[in-house]
């Protein structure tokens, strides 16, 4: 069964696949691409809020990954309203979340707008195609490190090379996925941080065939869209 884990990136979407024993990896522009490079696949993992607020419906999950994070809840960060989301720029996009949810947005939040508003499209016009689960990398890392939460950052030297190999240790593979997407793509289309953040998305994925999908929610846990509001790790 071929499952991945997708980060955003600033060519696109950084993918690690796991098919048949093996890692391989992917760099697209949009999901539609991925879907049709890799019809064969499954299920992914996505570091992206899946599930939004609107005039009838408040996203509550980040209170609860905040707290499964503790001193590290700053890696979690609300997203925008839908309505903001499809919003044609940032001005109005700030208004418009303050006029449905009382407070204004952040640039970080609006620059990522885009890549929530293809995922939200995805969704809603899916017919067929693999299952799709919003994940967080902090939160994967929590359980893939014995439910401890990991302090120090990854934008760090540090940081990375502790969450790096607590993958290899579970995959000593991956080492050779990492130079590989490093000497293909250079810094400016494919960060290191996003490499691993989406190779800990596919880790826990791949976990999942054997331990059964997990799931941080709470009690609003669908949207005004019928989406499920739930993040798997």
């Amino acid at each position: 069964m071929k499952i991945a884990g997708i980060d955003s990136c600033p060519l696109g979407w950084i993918v690690i696949l796991h098919n048949a024993e093996k890692f391989t990896f992917e760099a697209v522009n949009s999901i539609d691409e991925l879907i049709e490079l890799h019809p064969d696949l499954h299920r992914i993992f996505i570091d992206i809020p899946i599930g939004l607020s609107s005039e009838n419906f408040v996203r509550t999950i980040e209170s609860k990954l905040r707290n499964e994070l503790g001193k590290r809840s700053s890696t979690i960060f609300t997203p925008a309203c839908r309505k903001a989301v499809y919003a044609s720029d940032y001005d109005e996009a700030r208004a418009i979340n303050k006029e449905i949810l009382g407070k204004s947005i952040s640039i970080q939040s609006y620059n990522i707008s885009k890549k929530i508003r293809e995922i939200d499209k995805y969704i809603q016009r899916k017919s067929k195609g693999f299952e799709i689960y919003e994940s967080h990398p902090e939160i994967c890392f929590k359980y893939l490190n014995n439910s401890e939460v990991i302090l120090s950052k990854k934008s760090n030297k540090e940081g990375f090379e502790e969450r790096f190999n607590l993958l290899q240790s579970y995959f000593p593979e991956l080492n050779q996925v990492y130079k590989s997407i490093t000497t293909t793509f250079p810094k400016s289309k494919v960060k290191p941080d996003d490499i691993l953040d989406a190779m800990v998305l596919c880790v826990s994925n791949l976990k999942s065939n054997t331990s059964g999908l997990r799931f941080v929610e709470d009690e609003q846990n669908k949207d005004e869209q019928g989406i499920l509001v739930k993040v798997a790790y």
